[in-house]
């Protein structure tokens, strides 16, 4: 069902509980893609088993388009589906998102991939592009936050994990081109700032 959401000031999206934006403009649309909490009211925890997405020409009125990727659509996620990141690279339209291993403790994060921003999208790969154990597992972290970052002409993934890490991607988007490091925020790195 898609009808608008015409909010009155902040917080824009009021009919169900998200988290974690980000945002992709494109043609002259604004996608903002969110993390959904399904939880009742009141509940201890979060119940978050998919990634919304909405869209407007004029950020006053926003269009929901439905939840576009859900967690099993990753054949190898348990659940958790976490904050995202979406970037336009080779005509293709890349969503980087995390979640939570079902064999690999801690979070991971997959791709998802389709021809436009609305999708449909589907699982790039079939495994995690990062798990908890890149580049190491100290038993306190989580794999969390995937950032991608497009510069001059090459592309870079950054992730949250008690520390900022970074690696840079491959041409096809969907493999690391190197070893990850752990990156120190400066004004020079804004995705870890």
């Amino acid at each position: 069902m898609r009808r608008d959401v015409v909010p009155h000031g902040n917080p824009i999206i009021t009919e169900t509980y998200t988290s974690d934006p980000t945002v992709l403009v494109h043609d002259g649309t604004v996608y903002l893609y969110t993390g959904h909490d399904e939880a009742e009211p009141g509940a201890q925890r979060f119940v978050m088993r998919d990634w919304l997405c909405f869209s407007s020409t004029d950020l006053l009125s926003w269009t929901p388009r439905g939840p576009l990727l859900c967690v099993e659509d990753f054949a190898w996620a348990r659940d958790g589906a976490k904050a995202s990141c979406v970037v336009e690279r080779h005509g293709k339209f890349w969503w980087y998102l995390a979640m939570n291993h079902a064999t690999v403790p801690g979070g991971a994060i997959g791709v998802g991939v389709a021809d436009h921003p609305a999708g449909p999208f589907r699982d790039a790969l079939g495994v995690a592009l990062v798990t908890n154990d890149v580049p190491d597992d100290d038993g306190r972290d989580h794999t969390n936050d995937p950032f991608v970052l497009v510069h001059d002409d090459r592309a870079y993934l950054y992730w949250g994990k008690h520390r900022c890490f970074s690696a840079p991607l491959d041409d096809t988007m969907t493999a690391l081109a190197g070893p990850a490091s752990t990156t120190t925020p400066t004004a020079a790195s804004p995705a870890c700032t």
